[in-house]
C-alpha cells in the first residue's frame, strides 16, 4: 500500500510534509512520529501492517524529509520547536483523541505534548524515547561526539546502489531488512543537478538536534501524562537507552515496558512486524 503525500502550513511558519496510509473508510486515525535523521516514509512497513484497522498519518519533522529546513542557528532546533510543530500539525488536521506512536526524539515530543495537552492522545506508544532522567547530567563529550559525527556524515552518493552499499556495510543498519534500507535510500535522498544523490536531512541540522537533546525538560512532565503509555525498547539497544526506557515507563502513572527481541534502538525499521504487533495489541 502506497501512502498519499500532503502538505500543511503550520503556525510556526513551517510548511510540513506528511503521509497518509488510508485504511477502511471508517478506520480510526493513528499518528506516527519518526526519529532524528530519518523521515515519515520509514514508517511504511509498520503503517502497512496497521492499515487494515487504522488510517496512519506520519509527518516529516522540521529539517527532515520534504518538510521545510530552517537554518541550524537561532534556536530553530530546540526540542520545544518540535513540540510546537506537532501541536500545530495536529490542530490543522483536526486530530485529537487519537493514539500516538513515536520513536526516539519523535516519542519525546509526543510525551511532552501529552503531559501539557491531554486532549490530543488516547494512548501512546513510545519507542526508546530520548528523555533525560531527573538529576542526570548528560555526558557532554558523548553528546558532542554524536553531534559532530552527524555533521561529518557522508551526504552525497553516486547512485542508489552506491548509497545502499554504503549503508549496508555500517553497523547501525546491520539489522535492517533490505526493504527498510531501500525506503531510506529512495525517499531519504534527492537527486542533485549533477545527477548524484544527497541526503534530505543535512548533517548540520541533525547535529544541531543532537546537540539540543537536553534542551527540554521532559522528565518532569512525565507524571502528568494521563493516557496509558507503552514504552518499547530493543533487546540489543545501548545500556543507557534501555535504562531510559525502563525509567520512563516507571515514572508515567499508567506506563509499562515491553522489549522487542533481536532489535536495537532502530526497532521500527529492524522489526516492523513486532512493532506493529505490539501497537495493534496495545490499541485493542
Amino acid at each position: 500500500m502506497s501512502p498519499t503525500d500532503h502538505h500543511a502550513e503550520l503556525p510556526t511558519g513551517i510548511r510540513a510534509h506528511y503521509l497518509k496510509w488510508s485504511g477502511r473508510e471508517d478506520a480510526p486515525a493513528v499518528v506516527l512520529n519518526h526519529a532524528t535523521g530519518f523521515l515519515a516514509r520509514q514508517w511504511q512497513p509498520v503503517a502497512e501492517r496497521l492499515a487494515g484497522d487504522h488510517t496512519a498519518y506520519a509527518p516529516d519533522t522540521r529539517g527532515h524529509g520534504d518538510t521545510d529546513k530552517p537554518p541550524p542557528e537561532g534556536g530553530n532546533y530546540h526540542w520545544s520547536r518540535f513540540v510546537e510543530d506537532l501541536r500545530g500539525w495536529l490542530d490543522g488536521l483536526a486530530l485529537s483523541d487519537v493514539p500516538f506512536v513515536g520513536h526516539s526524539a519523535g516519542a519525546a515530543s509526543g510525551l511532552y505534548l501529552a503531559a501539557e495537552r491531554p486532549k490530543y492522545f488516547t494512548r501512546i506508544i513510545a519507542i526508546e524515547p530520548i528523555v533525560m532522567p531527573g538529576g542526570y547530567h548528560p555526558d557532554e563529550s558523548r553528546r558532542d561526539e554524536m553531534s559532530e559525527g552527524a555533521r561529518r556524515r557522508r551526504a552525497v552518493f553516486d547512485s542508489p546502489a552506491d548509497a545502499f552499499t554504503h549503508y549496508r556495510a555500517r553497523s547501525l543498519f546491520e539489522l535492517w531488512p533490505d526493504e527498510a534500507l531501500r525506503l531510506y535510500v529512495e525517499h531519504g535522498t534527492f537527486q542533485r543537478e549533477d545527477g548524484r544523490l544527497q541526503l534530505k536531512c543535512p548533517g548540520e541540522i541533525e547535529g544541531e538536534i543532537f546537540a539540543n537533546s537536553a534542551s527540554l525538560d521532559i522528565w518532569e512532565s512525565l507524571p502528568r501524562i494521563k493516557a496509558p503509555v507503552l514504552v518499547i525498547r530493543g533487546q540489543h539497544t545501548e545500556d543507557f537507552l534501555g535504562l531510559i526506557a525502563e525509567s520512563v515507563a516507571a515514572r508515567i502513572p499508567n506506563g509499562r515496558l515491553e522489549t522487542v527481541p533481536d532489535a536495537g534502538h532502530l526497532a521500527p525499521m529492524e522489526r516492523p512486524d513486532a512493532i506493529a504487533g505490539l501497537i495493534r495489541d496495545f490499541l485493542a
